[in-house]
């Protein structure tokens, strides 16, 4: 299996200079290439591949762009074949091949929002514990050393909040074990991130809600700057950083929480939720998407084949949060703002909390569809 693993770089100021020229390379390969897809589009003729696009730069790029040898191929290589992949996905979400929200045609990279960033093949990269060499930069330290032992595929280095960061792709071997746990079934809510089948109720911390006023205080300070000044570049910087503590702050704990879900669990059934749909919704929107409810199944998803663990998404228009579990009654009275209610079945009477509930027949539809 293949596994990446994201490690903060300390370049020295002329190490950084070749990461920015290799980043602005990069950038504009991919804005050349496009230019030529909409040339071609334009025209009605057929659009070359990246690879044709590619052989077409390299033919004239000694003579009209000789800057760009002052950077490595594998930087221009990976621009072009971002590029063709995000054509692919353009071709294939309007033609229906490609499931999820539609995806537009791919956008020129602006220098605007940030260095960017430029792929390093495997063959130019070397790692031994926290040094990290590249061809034509050289020798440069890693904050911590590779965690994965297996052969590396490639890296990605990038610029975000004032740091260069460089995620390396490992392949390695990994014989998934065999999982004899229980099933359960998460419910996610906004005031408790999730509930589980178990009884387990895990906290929303709501990072963004806690850090707003600080950002607020930091976008206001930008919007004061002179556009283009020096200041308002450190405003930027500060802002971003805030922006990047609240991202890391919520990545870690959706980390920890689907750890913990797959190591217990032998099959997690969650609900299939529109998420794009619920952020339409203005009064919630900020809660849901501080919650990263898309972040948390794209975690379980992957992290369960690791374990040996299954994820099983059940329809979206099942009433788990309205049919009792003991015997199966739909309470069509049940509204957002009832957290426990009585089963109206004159034979069960029971007295349920909504979000157990909800979390019980979520682990029985989802242990339903698996024997399916």
């Amino acid at each position: 299996m293949i596994r990446a693993h994201t490690i903060r770089l300390n370049p020295t100021p002329e190490q950084e200079n070749l990461f920015r020229q290799a980043a602005g390379t990069a950038r504009f390969c991919y804005n050349w290439g496009l230019r030529v897809i909409k040339d071609a589009l334009n025209q009605g003729v057929t659009v070359p591949t990246h690879r044709a696009l590619r052989d077409a730069f390299k033919q004239i790029r000694a003579v009209e762009y000789p800057w760009t040898f002052t950077v490595g191929k594998s930087a221009i290589d990976g621009a072009f074949v971002n590029l063709g992949r995000a054509v692919k996905n353009f071709l294939d979400s309007r033609s229906g091949r490609r499931k999820g929200k539609r995806i537009g045609f791919p956008a020129f990279k602006s220098r605007r929002r940030g260095y960017g960033s430029f792929y390093v093949a495997n063959d130019r990269l070397t790692v031994d514990g926290h040094t990290l060499t590249v061809q034509k930069v050289g020798a440069l330290n890693m904050t911590e050393p590779l965690r994965f032992v297996g052969k590396i595929l490639g890296a990605t280095i990038r610029y975000q909040a004032g740091w260069w960061w460089i995620s390396i792709q490992v392949e390695v071997d990994h014989t998934p074990p065999t999982h004899t746990g229980p099933a359960i079934g998460v419910d996610l809510r906004i005031k408790s991130l999730a509930v589980t089948s178990e009884g387990e109720v895990f906290e929303n911390q709501k990072y963004l809600k806690r850090a707003l006023r600080t950002v607020k205080r930091l976008q206001r300070s930008v919007s004061r700057k002179v556009k283009g000044s020096a200041n308002r570049q450190k405003a930027i910087l500060k802002l971003a950083k805030a922006h990047f503590r609240v991202a890391c702050q919520r990545k870690d704990v959706l980390h920890k929480l689907t750890t913990a879900l797959v190591q217990q669990a032998s099959l997690v059934g969650i609900e299939d939720l529109h998420v794009a749909g619920m952020l339409k919704n203005h009064r919630l929107a900020q809660a849901i998407a501080d919650g990263a409810w898309a972040e948390l199944r794209r975690q379980l998803e992957y992290k369960a084949s690791a374990f040996g663990s299954r994820v099983v998404a059940i329809g979206r228009f099942v009433a788990s949060s309205k049919t009792c579990n003991q015997c199966g009654h739909v309470n069509d009275d049940v509204t957002l703002v009832m957290r426990e209610w009585d089963c109206p079945n004159p034979m069960c009477r029971v007295h349920l909390d909504r979000d157990l509930n909800a979390a019980r027949n979520i682990r029985d539809e989802a242990l339903r569809l698996a024997r399916a």
